[in-house]
């Protein structure tokens, strides 16, 4: 093989504490952890293979139940995909990628094989002028709020060094105003939605704030339709501090308050779902690390 580049390895925990859960006299707390994994295990000029690993970890403490089923709520989920990227640079600048993964996203992961999924992605971008270029994505991923194949088309913007834009879907946008100020923020379907501000203080501490809407999916082990899913949703402002701790190390701590919070099981995001449970807002802390190998 030929020689792998530089990889990364970044760990995140956080810990909700308990809040009321509505209508039921029971409280909701989370601690979360999540390791991934990056590493190059072939580059070359034209061809870079990259190996992909994750593990999240949910632990909820709590004595509610699921309102329509009379099950107890889930006390841990998991998700945990293991998996491989290509990325292949074309003549005349263009480059074709693509990804697949294997894992589990469950209460009792890789159980049985109707518990695990397959996630697939491929991508091909081609160039428009000097600096910018389109975008063509297919995505796959079962346990995602679409549970279906759709794809993505986004236009590459490039016009200065400090702004640049995907204008599409998947969105992003990075604006950088001065050398102190990096403003960025980013949409995917359905409910993905992240927003951050980035003040530098000094060449080693950084403070920022920002937004996001997230969810996650799972498959509850003793589920009586294979086709129900487990849907966890959020939204969550935070205020922290980044910081490096060695040169290839470094550290961010943060806090904040979470909202709205409630979990239902259902076939997509929008369907009716049943056993919805509502959890009231409140605060968080949240320790986050990232080493480059």
């Amino acid at each position: 093989m030929g020689p792998g580049g530089q990889g990364s390895v970044s760990y995140r925990t956080f810990w909700f504490p308990d809040v009321p859960v509505a209508g039921q006299g029971h409280d909701w707390g989370l601690v979360g952890q999540d390791v991934s994994l990056a590493y190059p295990v072939w580059a070359e000029a034209s061809n870079t293979v990259m190996m992909t690993a994750s593990v999240r970890n949910r632990l909820i403490d709590t004595d509610a139940i699921l309102p329509d089923s009379h099950r107890a709520y889930p006390s841990q989920l998991w998700n945990a995909q293991v998996g491989v990227m290509d990325r292949t640079q074309l003549s005349g600048n263009r480059m074709i990628g693509g990804g697949v993964s294997l894992g589990s996203a469950s209460d009792d992961p890789f159980a049985s094989l109707q518990d695990m999924n397959v996630n697939l992605n491929a991508m091909y971008r081609t160039p428009s002028g000097e600096h910018d270029a389109w975008l063509f994505m297919l995505m796959y991923s079962p346990m995602g709020e679409i549970p279906f194949p759709f794809p993505g088309v986004s236009y590459n913007y490039n016009p200065s060094d400090q702004f640049h834009a995907n204008i599409g879907l998947p969105f992003m946008v990075s604006y950088k105003p001065t050398d102190q100020w990096t403003l960025e923020a980013s949409y995917m379907l359905i409910h993905t939605v992240h927003a951050k501000a980035t003040y530098k203080i000094t060449e080693r501490l950084n403070v920022f704030a920002g937004y996001d809407w997230q969810n996650e999916v799972y498959k509850l082990h003793d589920r009586t339709n294979n086709d129900d899913r487990f849907f966890l949703y959020q939204q969550r402002v935070t205020l922290g501090l980044g910081m490096p701790v060695t040169s290839r190390l470094a550290a961010e701590l943060a806090g904040g308050y979470a909202f709205g919070r409630y979990s239902f099981i259902g076939q997509q995001w929008d369907s009716a779902g049943t056993d919805h449970v509502d959890m009231a807002p409140g605060p968080f802390v949240s320790l986050s690390l990232r080493l480059r190998l």
